[in-house]
């Protein structure tokens, strides 16, 4: 039976950060990855908050290594109304004004090996099986190449994204009503690119079914992804490549700029794209990352909350195992500072879909610091302690969405959610 003081289960942004920041602490850790890398994922723009992270974690040049695409910013575009908004990053004393777009494949192999050189044993490809607790412990049996492979740890990190772990074993996952989403998503070279510094912003499409993401790389080449409503692929047989190509033929913007370009990887599906899982905390183990929410990706915060998520997590764990005290609640404090910084995006996406709130979004003003607020939630100020002002200027924001819904319904427009379920 091997042994370790923290087994980290999953090798993404989460589980590299939790793996890396505990052997640093002096702790024996095994993360244990399912996938050899590199491996194909999306969620490839990152926020400013992104940098300010890779900074404290000590990845930051390595990452520039890789030639990322600067981004200064994100356009979001309506076709129904052709309303269209570019939200720039503003520099504030705790971000940055710019972010960056990675080939995921290469930003989490980075992170991966970082948590290597931190000290941290890696053992991949391997899968692991549901987790047994007693009290002094927990024991995981992990399959792979070289069999089967016991694992005695004193505690336990769940990054194991989409799959689950804990929720899937002793716990249970709760879907996000009216986001139940299905994405296609590919990489494409040769794609329009906009000039100057909107080069590398990320871009929303939104449209009656869904809408799409277009985000540029270094290197001429585009991800450019649709996620869509599970009603508006129900009952489509076939390849997904006929209904990828189906869709953004419809989108006038995304076909105009993938005239001249050629698909250069096959076409990835998801689905159940928003949840929740519970319980995210216990004796003897905390989840991060997707293991704790996954969110509708319009606003990109996806690998920001994975990676920031373990930097929260594992000062509470390093001081469990110092004291010997691995209960539930000493790992209260990091729950609620988790779900402060959730709450925001969580709160955005629930109200994009809504035809008043969009209006709004689409014509953010400068009044009462309304625009610097919805700015900074982009940028991943959330999980920041947010001053009064932003708090005030978010409430003032969601208010007038508000109005603005009873204004639609008085004169008889739309305001129902177009994606319900």
């Amino acid at each position: 039976m091997k042994r370790c003081d923290v087994l980290v289960v999953g090798g993404g942004p989460s589980g590299s950060v939790a793996a890396a920041l505990l052997a640093r602490e002096g702790l024996t850790v095994l993360l244990v990855e399912r996938d050899p890398y590199p491996r194909f994922h999306v969620g490839e723009s990152l926020l400013p908050a992104n940098l300010l992270l890779m900074d404290r974690l000590g990845v930051h040049d390595a990452v520039r290594k890789m030639g990322p695409l600067v981004k200064y910013g994100a356009t979001f575009y309506d076709q129904e109304s052709d309303h269209e908004q570019t939200f720039y990053f503003v520099k504030r004393p705790s971000l940055p004004n710019y972010g960056y777009e990675v080939k995921r494949a290469e930003f989490d192999a980075v992170l991966l090996e970082h948590a290597r050189a931190a000290g941290a044993e890696v053992l991949q490809p391997a899968t692991a099986e549901p987790p047994q607790f007693d009290q002094d412990g927990v024991t995981v049996t992990l399959t792979g190449g070289a069999g089967r492979l016991p694992v005695r740890a004193r505690f336990l990190v769940d990054a194991s994204g989409r799959d689950g772990l804990i929720a899937s074993s002793i716990g249970r996952r709760a879907r996000v009503p009216n986001l139940g989403k299905i994405a296609l998503f590919a990489h494409h070279q040769g794609a329009a690119r906009a000039p100057g510094i909107d080069e590398g912003n990320i871009r929303i499409y939104v449209f009656p079914d869904g809408w799409c993401w277009w985000i540029p790389f270094a290197g001429d080449v585009t991800s450019v992804g649709c996620v869509l409503h599970a009603k508006t692929v129900r009952g489509r047989e076939g390849a997904p490549e006929a209904l990828y190509d189906e869709i953004l033929a419809g989108v006038p913007r995304v076909a105009d700029g993938l005239r001249s370009a050629t698909r250069i990887t096959p076409v990835h599906r998801a689905a159940n794209f928003a949840y929740t899982n519970s319980p995210i905390t216990g004796d003897r183990f905390v989840c991060v990352g997707d293991a704790v929410a996954f969110l509708d990706p319009i606003f990109s915060a996806g690998v920001y909350i994975a990676m920031q998520s373990a930097e929260l997590a594992a000062p509470a764990i390093a001081r469990a195992i110092r004291t010997n005290r691995f209960d539930a609640r000493q790992f209260r404090e990091y729950e609620r500072r988790l779900r402060y910084g959730l709450r925001p995006f969580f709160r955005f996406i629930e109200r994009y879909y809504e035809p008043a709130f969009l209006e709004i979004f689409l014509r953010p003003r400068a009044f009462l610091g309304m625009l610097d607020a919805v700015t900074g939630v982009l940028a991943g100020a959330a999980f920041h302690r947010m001053s009064p002002r932003m708090r005030f200027s978010l409430t003032v924001f969601f208010a007038i969405a508000r109005f603005n819904y009873w204004v639609r319904r008085f004169r008889g427009r739309p305001v129902q959610s177009r994606l319900e379920w």
